[in-house]
């Protein structure tokens, strides 16, 4: 039941004058609850008194009904403040999430998952802003009523108040032997909602192919049961909250009953008045209404702390990046970008990139190209500087890259990805994400030298039409061409197309090589394709293998050694010429 989670406490920032004010609402009620406790045991103490008159039965009633007024209006300033505190508490954990969510680079996303990232700022704030309204303002409260009503029983009953008191203080540090449990079944749970969660977005997302091969039903037999699993996890947690609970209940009830005891052998010997031993029974029973109240909360304390877990990971994120202004320039002085002996792997595989050794010419047209999983777009991410090489160093221009942020290194490369991503909203603004400040001549003549201008021409509102959720409402070459044109926008000296064109039509395919054969004439092209044939005209082409640069040089001099790009380009022209 004491369930501090270091990393709930550090996200409580801000939330602390709402769990005080819990607090001093709820010891207010409870000064209340006392005051009528001992309002009514002196008053049925007194019922055979000779001397209690009409007048006294009217005092106590009235008192009765003034303390049942304040207790009233103190739950439901409760209930106010609790919203308060629940609302505060999603907005600001969600907004810390969501920031940390956003400072996270590519490699970082990969590691984490996108699922992790969805259920961290959704099911996991949802499941740890009771611990801040609820569990926590319960906890204090709880400890501050043990002593305040020992302090009012004990001159009614001093053995009486010790018993209350130790069990009650007993009760805190009694459950928190169900935590080893509790922190062996955390992971397991959020292991099991990543996973149904991740099948589910993969149904939905993949729906079409899933009915395309009559996958759909074994797809949601795989769901069901990972649903299943997760229903199993979350039954632990609850039988762990339901033992917690009947041990606590019986140690309790255990309690009153011996107070009961004590309290009915000195009325019936005449050494306690009978009003003091109704006082005493009544507030038994408020003295553990606190401990109570927490145990309602434990399960939602307990959900928190497994949220808190996988939030932790995310926060604790290291998205620093080294920057060392005062790096050693290329001893070669390098026009262009050099990779100088780079390695690099991602967590749980094999290496990527091996002691890799390549240029990339300013102003020239240069192509990787290999078989998948050669490393190309490995290369491709840490010259966008998505993540940092192992080992090695990367310049540019002369300047090792560790000398740039990485905003500044993005205003000099940018790359057209192999799926571009389009928001909700207008073309216009789709656009304006890569140069917000761009004027409508330069979006049109993006539009233009992308080859999307007939089509926005077309539309009814032109650049202002809705792109659709995830750009819907334009084709997979239309989406290419919004990735080029953004490119365009940016101005950037470098530009990497990472299989541009390996989801688009065959018309749309060359009218995206065309713009790429444009724009050779005034950048510097990084190529990244499958298709050995388009990039034939490359100024120089990277063969990779395995992660390391199997060959280099142009299309003459690679097919005259007959290695691995020779090959590669036989094998490809059988199967092209088979498919024609």
């Amino acid at each position: 039941m004491l369930l501090l989670n270091e990393t709930l406490l550090k996200m409580a920032k801000g939330l602390w004058k709402w769990i005080v004010l819990i607090v001093c609402v709820r010891f207010i009620n409870l000064l209340t609850v006392t005051y009528f406790a001992e309002l009514m045991g002196g008053y049925l103490g007194s019922l055979f008194d000779p001397a209690m008159g009409i007048q006294q039965a009217k005092q106590a009633a009235l008192a009765a009904l003034g303390a049942s007024l304040v207790m009233f209006v103190s739950q439901l300033l409760q209930g106010e403040l609790e919203y308060r505190c629940t609302k505060e508490a999603r907005e600001s954990l969600r907004k810390r999430i969501f920031s940390k969510v956003m400072e996270l680079d590519a490699g970082n996303i990969e590691r984490i998952g996108p699922v992790s990232a969805v259920t961290s700022s959704v099911d996991a704030v949802e499941n740890m802003q009771v611990y801040y309204s609820t569990y926590l303002p319960s906890l204090i409260f709880s400890l501050i009523a043990s002593f305040f009503l020992f302090f009012r029983l004990k001159d009614r009953s001093l053995v009486s108040a010790v018993i209350l008191l130790c069990v009650s203080l007993v009760l805190l540090p009694m459950n928190n032997i169900f935590r080893f449990k509790i922190e062996n079944l955390r992971k397991v749970y959020w292991k099991s909602l990543d996973a149904m969660t991740s099948w589910y977005l993969d149904g939905i997302r993949g729906l079409t192919t899933l009915k395309l091969f009559e996958r759909d039903q074994h797809h949601a037999e795989v769901l069901e049961e990972r649903a299943e699993k997760l229903n199993r996890d979350i039954n632990s947690f609850m039988k762990v909250n339901f033992t917690s609970f009947l041990v606590s209940e019986g140690l309790i009830y255990s309690a009153i009953f011996i107070v009961l005891l004590i309290c009915v052998s000195k009325t019936v010997s005449g050494t306690m008045a009978v009003g003091d031993t109704l006082t005493i029974l009544l507030l038994s029973y408020s003295y553990f209404s606190a401990f109570r109240q927490l145990m309602n909360a434990t399960h939602s304390a307990l959900t928190a702390v497994s949220a808190a877990g996988k939030t932790e990971e995310i926060l604790n994120t290291d998205t620093g990046r080294v920057i060392d202004p005062d790096a050693k320039e290329d001893p070669e002085h390098y026009e262009g970008i050099r990779f100088d002996h780079v390695s690099f792997g991602y967590e749980g595989r094999h290496r990527a990139l091996k002691d890799v050794s390549l240029k990339v010419p300013k102003g020239k047209v240069t192509a990787l190209c290999g078989l998948s999983g050669c490393g190309k777009s490995t290369a491709a991410s840490l010259m966008m500087r998505f993540m940092d090489p192992q080992s090695g160093h990367i310049y540019i221009e002369g300047k090792d890259y560790l000398s740039f942020t990485p905003e500044e290194l993005r205003r000099n490369i940018v790359m057209v990805p192999q799926t571009v991503t389009l928001f909700s909203g207008s073309i216009r603004d789709n656009l304006l994400i890569a140069s917000p400040q761009a004027s409508e001549e330069e979006l049109y003549d993006a539009l233009e030298r992308a080859g999307l201008k007939p089509f926005i021409d077309s539309l009814e509102k032109g650049i202002d039409s809705d792109a659709g959720e995830n750009g819907s409402y334009l084709s997979g070459g239309q989406k290419q061409k919004m990735g080029i044109a953004r490119a365009l926008l940016s101005r950037c000296e470098y530009m990497i197309f990472d299989e541009a064109t390996s989801s688009v039509d065959p018309e749309s395919e060359q009218e995206i090589w065309k713009c790429i054969h444009e724009l050779s004439l005034s950048r510097t092209l990084i190529i990244i394709s499958h298709r050995l044939s388009s990039i034939q005209n490359a100024d120089v082409i990277c063969v990779l293998e395995n992660g390391t640069v199997k060959e280099a040089g142009n299309h003459e001099e690679l097919i005259s050694h007959d290695g691995l790009y020779k090959k590669l380009c036989d094998e490809q022209r059988i199967l092209e010429e088979a498919l024609a």
